[in-house]
């Protein structure tokens, strides 16, 4: 956490005032609560909990729509509510840890008892590669709207998939595998800007990040594929901007 800290503090100095951790007895309740199914609460999530538990200062919102609760006391909430299907999923190894009103809720995969699991949907599919990186993935969000200009580009599993095609990489009916698409995005940041060198720590299978004091760069491919540019430079933002172009609409 004090990692977390330090990087956030050095572009949003505000935020650590913001985060207020979990009490020793909430904290002791969702342990109770996990043993009783046969887990422990993992140690970095438990670290989390200690640091910024009762509030994050918006960190972990971020996903979606940005109206994330990943508060303790919602958690708690809803183990306890009868009509919540969160000690359900519970059984099934998955604890619960951002409830979102659509049902578009994050979990740890906790059924192998590792210390920083995988962030699993409710389906249980792969969303970031460890809770680790999942806050460092939701700290660079904060990182990257600091800046004045951003672009985006976004396909459908369609337009991924002849993508693919059109620049001779493997597909699928369906857009492609996760290594297939994410091997068409290094092939697209190094024609974009030759950043294969400078890819985050924190990507994933599904995540690719890129980064430094001048530009940030994400791309998701966990539907099909969504690519977001930032910078303070117009003409560089202009440069990507046709370069993209170039590349997806031609």
């Amino acid at each position: 956490m004090e990692r977390l800290y330090r990087t956030i503090s050095n572009f949003d100095k505000s935020w650590s005032s913001k985060c207020v951790p979990a009490s020793d007895e909430q904290i002791q309740q969702l342990e109770n609560i996990c043993v009783e199914y046969g887990y422990h609460v993992p140690s970095v999530y438990l670290d989390y909990l200690k640091a910024m538990g009762e509030s994050d200062g918006g960190l972990l919102e971020r996903e979606w729509d940005g109206y994330m609760e990943p508060n303790i006391h919602t958690i708690l909430e809803l183990f306890c509510d009868e009509d919540f299907e969160a000690k359900e999923y519970l059984q099934q190894g998955l604890l619960l840890f951002s409830y979102h009103w659509t049902e578009a809720h994050c979990y740890l995969r906790i059924r192998e008892q590792e210390d920083n699991p995988v962030v699993t949907d409710w389906k249980n599919h792969y969303f970031a590669g460890s809770f680790e990186k999942y806050l460092f993935q939701k700290a660079f969000n904060i990182y990257q709207e600091k800046f004045k200009y951003k672009l985006s580009v976004g396909t459908s599993i369609n337009s991924c998939d002849a993508l693919l095609k059109k620049y001779s990489f493997p597909c699928s009916i369906c857009g492609g595998t996760a290594e297939e698409k994410m091997e068409f995005v290094k092939w697209l940041i190094v024609r974009l800007l030759n950043l294969h060198k400078k890819e985050a720590w924190f990507g994933d299978k599904l995540n690719y990040f890129s980064y430094n004091e001048h530009y940030a760069l994400s791309v998701n491919i966990y539907h099909s594929l969504l690519l977001i540019f930032s910078c303070d430079d117009i003409i560089l933002k202009k440069k990507i901007d046709a370069q993209l172009n170039s590349i997806f609409l031609k």
